[in-house]
C-alpha cells in the first residue's frame, strides 16, 4: 500500500490570511460560493498546467510534480506526484480570492471524497524567477489540526517551502 505524503510546499513571506488562522475551517461541502470559485483566479494567475522544482527531474517528496486543471463548474483540481513510493496528493480547491498583487488565498479539500478529507486554507505567492519562469510557493496552510505552513515555512519542520516552476 502506498502511503500518503502530505506535501509542504514551501517560502519567506509575511502574510496575513483574509481566512484568519483562528477561524475554525470550514465544514466540506460548504466552500463555495459563485462569486468566489476558484477557477477565474486561477486562470487570472495563469496556474493551469504542470509546475514542478525541477521539470526535467523524476516526481519525489522534493520534487513534487503538480498538475493543475479546470474540471468545470469554477473547481480547480490539483494532482500533486510525490513519486512512485507515495499516493498522489489531491486537493480540489472551491473557492480562491486575489489576496495581493501576487498572493492568491483558496479554500480547498485535501483528499476529497475519502475519508480523510479535509478542508483547508492557503495562500500562495506567485511570482517569476530570474530567467522569467511563473512560480509559485504555498506560504500559508492551515488544516484541521492547525497551521502548517506560516510566512511560507513549515511550522513543525522549519524548512522553507518549496519554489514550483511552469513545466515546458
Amino acid at each position: 500500500m502506498k502511503r500518503f505524503a502530505v506535501l509542504s510546499l514551501l517560502a519567506a513571506l509575511s502574510v496575513t490570511p483574509a481566512f484568519a488562522a483562528t477561524d475554525p475551517a470550514p465544514e466540506p461541502g460548504t466552500l463555495a460560493t459563485p462569486q468566489f470559485t476558484a477557477e477565474p483566479v486561477f486562470r487570472d494567475f495563469n496556474l493551469l498546467g504542470d509546475w514542478a522544482v525541477a521539470c526535467d527531474k523524476p516526481a519525489s517528496p522534493s520534487n513534487p510534480h503538480v498538475n493543475v486543471s479546470a474540471p468545470g463548474g469554477g473547481l480547480i483540481v490539483e494532482n500533486h506526484d510525490v513519486g512512485p513510493d507515495f499516493a498522489p496528493n489531491l486537493y480540489h480547491v472551491i473557492t480562491a480570492v486575489r489576496a495581493g498583487k501576487d498572493l492568491i488565498e483558496a479554500r480547498a479539500l485535501f483528499r476529497p471524497g475519502t475519508e480523510g478529507e479535509e478542508a483547508q486554507t492557503l495562500v500562495m505567492r506567485i511570482a517569476k524567477d530570474r530567467k522569467g519562469t511563473d512560480t509559485r510557493r504555498t506560504m500559508f496552510n492551515r488544516g484541521d489540526d492547525g497551521v502548517r505552513v506560516k510566512d511560507g515555512v513549515a511550522v513543525r519542520s522549519g524548512a522553507k517551502t518549496a519554489v514550483l516552476r511552469r513545466c515546458p
